[in-house]
């Protein structure tokens, strides 16, 4: 999915459920095109959006201006980069089922999680290893992009099935670092 645009259909208007750290949020998307109104729980932003390089975004909202990198870690899961801080977002569209194993407020993520990486970096510390049990909320990976170290973390509970980086390596966005189930 190219983030913003709809995939190959001509509707007008989509609704979306999305979960952001536990909070279930509802979008509203009026129009394909960009600018586009787009309520969020019953506020409106126009929102401006073009594509930068791959999945870099900018985006202007309200007339304030943010670049983010977007990844689709799996169908309905969002990684998104923006203003130094890593979101991971899981979305559906309204009338129809989530996926298997998606978060709904108040239940936690089960079933197979990737961590990838936000943006190209180096890997400088790994912070679990294979086997290991890890929580919801826990640091998994540390990474060094643009200046700044970011410590990725687990989604939700489970054990380090597999660790795809050695500290030291560089990755580009989107590669897979760690895979707990």
């Amino acid at each position: 999915m190219e983030a913003g645009r709809p995939s190959g259909r001509a509707a007008t208007t989509m609704i979306y459920s999305a979960d952001l750290h536990g909070n279930l949020h509802r979008l509203t998307v009026k129009g394909t095109g960009s600018p586009a109104p787009v309520e969020i729980n019953g506020k409106t932003y126009e929102v401006d959006f073009s594509s930068v390089d791959g999945s870099l975004l900018s985006l202007l909202v309200m007339g304030r201006s943010y670049e983010a990198d977007v990844i689709e870690e799996a169908e309905g899961v969002l990684v998104v980069w923006v203003e130094g801080e890593l979101h991971r977002i899981e979305y559906h569209e309204e009338g129809r089922r989530p996926r298997r194993g998606a978060s709904v407020a108040g239940h936690e993520i089960k079933g197979r999680q990737m961590i990838v990486a936000p943006m190209p970096g180096k890997v400088v510390a790994i912070l679990v290893s294979p086997a290991q049990e890890v929580s919801a909320g826990q640091g998994v990976i540390v990474i060094e992009a643009m200046k700044m170290e970011n410590e990725l973390k687990a989604p939700g509970p489970g054990v380090i099935k597999e660790i795809k980086v050695q500290e030291g390596a560089g990755v580009t966005g989107g590669d897979v670092l760690v895979v707990i189930e």
